[in-house]
């Protein structure tokens, strides 16, 4: 899993990714208030990703002028929409300077529009209900890459399926928090390669060009997945879901 160095002329920035904030119908934290955090946890960037129910072409500009507003000199906005399928099982979330696609579109014809428009497209989580079942060859065409961890979904450890569905599919592989709460805040990240100043457009062309590298503890993921890394972290995920159902076993039963 190569880990690109920063290009000269650019720059490294580092981007935690799938943010959600009050924008999303399950979200609950304002911009501001995801600005301050991110910022104190050493990020550079946030990588927004409103889901797109709720959501109109309108409301898309207000939102990104809204990014605008609320970030800082120390930590950037950048504007994104998680795009979900007729009865919300594929999540893909999309980046750029692109229109509204809109609230649930077909992820066959979502895909091919976003790469027309100029957008950046990652799958979500592919494991959440059996997501990668509906996955489709031509869809290679279109995804940047497929989130092989996601802190939300898949805990304190990389899954092991999504990790092997990157690799047999040629896809890049990225870590994201899917955050909607505190609980999700994790040192998984994105290390972008970007050109320049740090700005909106300079965000996307790193993502479009696919100048970036997935991080977990300031690291490269690779020797978290592989060797006595990866079996440390499988053995404490495994630990936390067994004392999470432990937990909920012996909960007093409500009347």
């Amino acid at each position: 899993m190569k880990d690109p160095g920063t290009t000269a002329g650019h720059r490294a920035v580092r981007a935690a990714a799938h943010v959600h904030s009050e924008w999303s119908d399950d979200g609950s934290w304002s911009l501001h208030r995801i600005a301050r955090t991110f910022s104190r946890t050493g990020h550079d960037v946030v990588l927004m990703s409103e889901h797109s129910r709720g959501f109109s072409a309108a409301k898309w500009r207000e939102y990104a002028d809204a990014c605008q507003e609320a970030s800082t000199d120390r930590l950037l906005l950048v504007p994104g929409i998680e795009y979900g399928d007729e009865d919300d099982v594929v999540h893909i979330p999309v980046w750029g300077q692109i229109p509204f696609f809109g609230e649930a579109t077909p992820i066959a014809r979502l895909l091919p529009e976003a790469t027309a428009a100029g957008g950046t497209a990652m799958w979500a989580h592919p494991w959440r209900r059996d997501a990668w079942r509906r996955f489709e060859p031509a869809w290679l065409d279109h995804l940047t890459a497929v989130e092989v961890w996601n802190r939300k979904y898949d805990g304190i450890a990389p899954s092991r399926s999504a990790l092997a569905l990157a690799r047999r599919e040629g896809i890049a592989a990225a870590v994201a928090l899917d955050f909607h709460t505190r609980r999700q805040i994790f040192p998984l990240a994105l290390k972008l390669d970007v050109a320049g100043e740090v700005t909106v457009p300079a965000v996307y062309a790193a993502l479009s060009a696919g100048r970036f590298a997935p991080r977990a503890f300031g690291l490269p993921l690779g020797p978290l997945v592989r060797g006595p890394g990866g079996a440390t972290l499988q053995a404490l995920e495994a630990a936390r879901r067994a004392a999470r159902r432990t937990a909920r076993r012996t909960l007093p039963t409500g009347h």
